[in-house]
C-alpha cells in the first residue's frame, strides 16, 4: 500500500497523528508548545511522504531528527520510533543497489549510539535497534522475492514465446513437407495423363473402345490433381501457418443440413427431389446451394413461421431448383451483396435462367441450370471430343 502516492499520505497521516498524541501523553507538547518542539515533530514524520523516490535519505534525515528530539529532554516512546521503523523497511525493500541498502543497517547502530550519549533507556533502544534490522531484513527480502518473480515471469515470458515460434516453425515446417508430398502427387498425375494421352492417341482409330477409356482415365486424374493443386495453393498462401485446410465448398449433398438449419430457425421446410442424382460440376452444385440458402434466409425474415418447400428436378438436360414459400414476400437483399442479384449473378454465371413469381400469399424462386447428361465436373472438352 505504501508503493502509491495515496498510501504514503496515509501513513504520514497516521503516523503524525500517533508521534503528536504520544508526544502529549507524555507531555512534551501543551498548549504553549514550543515552535521547535513542533518542527521537530514535522521532520520525524513529514519526510515520510518522499519514502518512495529517496528511501535512503528520509531514513537519515529520521535518525538524527529523532535524537534532536530527545536531546531537547523530552522522553523517548517506541510508538515515536514508528517513522523510521517504516523508513528502515522501505530502504531494505526500494533501495538500490545492494550496496546502498546495506547502507540502512547504519541508522540502528546510530541509534544505540544517540541512546548513550543521551542516556536514554538502553533496553528500549535497543529493542528499537533490533526492530530496525528486523524490518530492513523483512524488506530485502521482499524485494529479493518480487525481484527472483519477476525474473522467472521474464523467463517464462521468453520460453513461451520460444515455445509458439517452435511451434509456428513446425507447423510451417509440416505444411511445406505437405506440399511437397502434393507436388509429388501432381506430377504423378501429370505423368499419367501424359501417358494415358498418347495411348489414346495412337488407339483412337484402330481401338476406339479402349482410346475412349483412356480419355476417362486422363479425365479423372487430372480432376484429381486439379483438387491437389488446389489444396497445395491453399498450403501455399495460407498466411496464417496454424490455420486448418479450408474445407470443401458446400453443394447439393450439404442440402439436408441446410434443410435441419432453416427448421432450427422455425422455418418448416419440405425437401423433394424428383429425377435421378446425377453428378454436376462443383461450382454448380455451390450455386444451387447459395441459392436455397439465400431464399430460405429471406423466408426466415421476412415470413418467418410460414411453411417453404425446397424442390430438385434432375431433367434430362437441366438441373431445376425451386424454393417456394406462403405467407409473405421474399426481401429484396438478405446481406449487402447478396439477396435477389447475387441469385441471378450465381445463375448467370453457369447460363442458367432464375424466375421469381408471386401470386397472392404464395412466392416461388425458379432456376434452371443446363446439364449434359453424365457430365462430370472438369470434364466438358473431354466429352465433346469423344461426341
Amino acid at each position: 500500500m505504501i508503493g502509491t502516492s495515496r498510501g504514503l499520505r496515509t501513513l504520514t497521516a497516521v503516523l503524525t497523528a500517533v508521534f503528536t498524541l504520544s508526544a502529549w501523553r507524555l507531555g512534551d507538547l501543551g498548549p504553549d508548545g514550543q515552535p521547535l518542539d513542533l518542527l521537530l515533530v514535522a521532520l520525524n514524520t513529514l519526510p515520510l511522504l518522499l519514502l518512495r523516490r529517496y528511501p535512503l535519505a528520509v531514513l537519515a534525515l529520521l535518525s538524527v531528527a529523532y535524537p534532536c528530539w530527545m536531546l531537547l529532554g523530552h522522553e523517548p516512546h517506541l510508538l515515536q520510533s514508528l517513522p523510521a521503523v517504516a523508513a528502515m523497511y522501505a530502504v531494505g525493500t526500494w533501495a538500490r543497489p545492494l550496496r546502498v541498502r546495506a547502507l540502512g543497517l547504519l541508522a540502528p547502530a546510530w541509534m544505540l549510539v544517540a541512546a548513550v550519549f543521551w542516556r536514554a533507556p538502553e533496553a528500549e533502544i535497543g529493542y528499537v535497534a533490533v526492530m530496525f534490522v528486523v524490518v530492513w531484513a523483512l524488506g530485502a527480502a521482499l524485494a529479493d522475492r518480487r525481484s527472483y518473480a519477476a525474473q522467472l515471469e521474464s523467463r517464462t515470458a521468453a520460453l513461451e514465446q520460444a515455445r509458439r515460434e517452435l511451434a509456428d516453425r513446425a507447423v510451417a515446417d509440416e505444411r511445406a513437407r505437405i506440399a511437397r508430398e502434393l507436388h509429388d502427387v501432381i506430377a504423378h498425375a501429370m505423368s499419367v495423363i501424359t501417358v494415358r494421352a498418347g495411348v489414346g492417341a495412337h488407339l483412337l482409330d484402330s481401338r476406339p473402345a479402349e482410346a475412349a477409356a483412356a480419355l476417362r482415365v486422363i479425365e479423372s486424374t487430372g480432376r484429381e490433381a486439379l483438387s491437389e493443386m488446389r489444396r497445395m495453393l491453399a498450403v501455399l498462401s495460407d498466411p496464417d501457418p496454424r490455420a486448418p485446410l479450408p474445407e470443401p465448398q458446400p453443394g447439393l449433398r450439404d442440402l439436408d443440413r441446410l434443410i435441419e438449419q432453416a427448421r432450427e430457425s422455425q422455418v418448416p421446410v419440405t425437401l423433394t427431389v424428383h429425377g435421378v442424382h446425377r453428378p454436376a460440376p462443383t461450382g454448380l452444385e455451390l450455386a444451387v446451394y447459395r441459392l436455397a440458402q439465400e431464399a430460405l434466409t429471406n423466408v426466415a425474415k421476412h415470413a418467418s413461421g410460414a411453411p417453404a418447400w425446397v424442390t430438385i428436378r434432375y431433367l434430362p438436360e437441366h438441373l431445376e431448383i425451386e424454393v417456394r414459400n406462403t405467407g409473405g414476400p421474399f426481401g429484396r437483399t438478405v446481406v449487402p451483396g447478396q439477396g435477389l442479384r447475387g441469385m441471378a449473378e450465381r445463375v448467370a454465371l453457369y447460363d442458367g435462367r432464375l424466375q421469381i413469381t408471386g401470386e397472392g400469399e404464395e412466392f416461388a424462386v425458379t432456376a434452371r441450370f443446363p446439364l449434359t447428361p453424365e457430365e462430370p465436373d472438369h470434364g466438358t472438352l473431354v466429352r465433346e471430343a469423344l461426341s
